[in-house]
């Protein structure tokens, strides 16, 4: 039990403490104080006790006048108390050894106890000078949140003053300290109406005076101030009203501006009590409905909504003001003939003493917004069977042409095992010609439908160039085929997606590799801007006409369908494939070439992808 109450006086201490320290009562520097004080109290009330045990009797009653003295001088309030308490416990020690059988003489126990209230006293009367009633109050002050200073009651000379006080008079503490306070007063009356009413009452609760500042402008300033008796200071308080009337100003032009926007919105705003009654409806659209705003506050809500969405929307709001948590919900209703859907918002509000008032909230016409939605499912169905139509055309169309490009090849590679004449092979080789364009249209036909209706969502990385390309290289075996030199410096990173911009390496080098002439040698070299990357292929190989340069990145150009592709190669993309790539990463393919001497091509790549 008594741990119990021990556990609970703690508490409630500690709740006391952090109490005085949120209203600035007193600061760290008066808890060493106090420990300090106790401290000494506990050594000289022990010392008391053992006194007769180690002949300290001469010794122990004077360690009580440090702790009475340091009383008397931190904490003036209390030092009575902590007087008081010591002797008491001084004059028990002293009766209780004597019970024991200790030789103990009164008369001193006497003399010490009046030594005790004379060190008391006398203490006290020195502790009066403002110098030290100041040392007392200065931390406190300097230390507070708020705009305080403190003046002597006679001249209002300020002693000390916080920082905020002094920030708001446009000076620094120390240059205040000294000045009198009715240097500050731009109204003589004011002044002397101060003085007045500390003198009768000793308080002073939000005087509204004017305050010259250092800068000669006038501030409203509300003070309040209180007689320190004790001390005999005047400690006030000073709340900068023209700060206040700026906030409040800019509040009303912010709330100013926010109702601007509310009436050009196209959105309903709306606020309704407890009961449901409508206290503010403001729509932009409302006359176009043949609705007046005006008419309808002050009436429920079922002055503007059907009898059951009216009780549907009443539920929503007894359900916010119960569980204080807002809630959404759609409203479907006919306005003037057309169904529309309003996506409802509504949240509690409190009024200005906090108690919860009723319920705000905003409507938003979402009627087309689901048409569109509509709309795009209705499109992705579409997209989906237009998917499956390409992959049956393109069996159906791949499954006539896969045996007879391959029997007319097998035919060609060894005529003479068919004994076919040179007129016949020459027929069936132009024949092959044509299924190895009419297969390789068939598959960018494929390829581009499924690229153009997907979407493709680029993962932007950061990207090792020339590790990416030498895996291009070397998963095509192009280096089989043809003298390949990577050219692309190790250090070189850029940002895009690896597998998009696999795709379009491998669709340059494949085009390099395929339209060539022996000895087939490729270059892939690297250059770089403040702005963007520049990527080269470059070949030996045939050229290109200039007439044709800028029809290879259309969609069903085949140029040279009849080539045949590495042994092992797997198919790549085409150039107008690799181009929307690139297209993708915001840059370009460009292309520069000589017939009979080589082409290369220029992918441009952003560095800010």
């Amino acid at each position: 039990m008594p741990l119990g109450i021990l556990s609970v006086s703690a508490m409630s201490l500690d709740r006391c403490l952090m109490s005085r320290f949120r209203q600035d009562l007193f600061t760290g520097t008066d808890i060493v104080k106090m420990i300090v004080v106790m401290s000494f109290s506990a050594i000289s009330l022990m010392l008391t006790a053992v006194a007769p045990d180690y002949n300290a009797y001469p010794v122990s009653p004077l360690i009580y006048c440090i702790p009475i003295l340091l009383a008397a001088l931190w904490f003036p309030r209390r030092g009575l108390l902590v007087t008081t308490l010591l002797v008491a416990g001084f004059v028990l020690i002293r009766v209780y050894l004597s019970v024991l059988g200790f030789a103990i003489d009164l008369v001193m126990t006497g003399l010490h106890t009046m030594l005790f209230l004379w060190v008391f006293g006398a203490t006290m009367l020195f502790s009066q000078s403002s110098h030290l009633t100041l040392s007392r109050c200065r931390q406190i002050v300097e230390d507070t949140r708020d705009a305080k200073f403190l003046c002597d009651p006679k001249t209002l000379q300020l002693l000390c003053v916080s920082r905020r006080c002094a920030d708001i008079l446009g000076y620094t503490p120390q240059e205040l300290v000294g000045i009198p306070a009715e240097m500050f007063w731009a109204d003589e009356a004011d002044r002397a109406r101060f003085i007045e009413e500390m003198r009768r009452e000793g308080y002073i609760g939000n005087m509204e005076v004017t305050l010259w500042a250092h800068n000669g402008d006038a501030h409203m300033v509300l003070l309040s101030c209180r007689a320190l008796v004790p001390e005999n200071l005047f400690e006030c308080t000073v709340v900068d009203t023209g700060r206040l009337l700026g906030e409040n100003a800019e509040l009303l032009q912010s709330n100013g501006r926010l109702m601007e926007l509310i009436q050009q919105s196209n959105d309903i705003f709306f606020m309704q009590d407890g009961s449901g009654c409508i206290l503010h409806f403001s729509w932009l659209r409302a006359s176009e409905h043949g609705l007046s705003p005006d008419d309808l506050i002050g009436q429920g809500v079922d002055a503007l909504l059907p009898p059951d969405l009216a009780a549907q929307h009443m539920e929503q709001v007894r359900k916010v003001i119960a569980e204080q948590k807002h809630a959404c919900y759609d409203l479907d209703l006919v306005i003037a003939g057309t169904r529309r859907t309003f996506s409802v918002t509504i949240a509690p509000y409190s009024g200005a003493e906090g108690a919860l008032t009723g319920v705000v909230g905003s409507a938003r016409d979402t009627t087309e917004m689901r048409r569109q939605k509509l709309a795009c499912r209705q499109m992705s169905w579409e997209v989906d069977q237009w998917k499956g139509v390409v992959t049956t055309i393109s069996h159906e169309l791949r499954t006539p042409l896969q045996p007879l490009v391959g029997y007319l090849r097998m035919i060609i590679e060894d005529p003479g095992y068919y004994g076919l004449t040179k007129e016949t092979e020459t027929l069936l080789k132009t024949c092959l010609e044509c299924a190895d364009q009419e297969q390789a249209v068939v598959e960018r036909a494929v390829e581009l439908s499924l690229l153009t209706m997907d979407y493709v969502d680029l993962t932007v990385q950061d990207i090792a160039l020339c590790d990416l390309v030498g895996s291009v290289i070397s998963g095509g075996e192009y280096d089989q085929v043809a003298q390949i030199c990577n050219e692309i410096p190790k250090s070189v990173h850029i940002l895009g997606d690896p597998e998009r911009l696999s795709m379009v390496v491998d669709g340059l080098v494949s085009n390099a590799v395929k339209y060539n002439e022996p000895p087939e040698k490729i270059w892939i070299r690297y250059a770089g801007s403040n702005e963007n990357h520049y990527i080269m292929v470059c070949d030996n190989g045939i050229g290109l006409p200039e007439d044709i340069i800028e029809s290879i990145f259309e969609p069903f150009y085949i140029g040279g369908a009849g080539r045949q592709n590495p042994k092992g190669v797997r198919t790549a993309p085409g150039l107008s494939v690799a181009n929307k790539y690139v297209h993708l990463h915001g840059g370009e393919i460009s292309v520069t070439s000589t017939v009979g001497e080589g082409s290369t091509f220029t992918i441009r790549i952003p560095r800010e992808v």
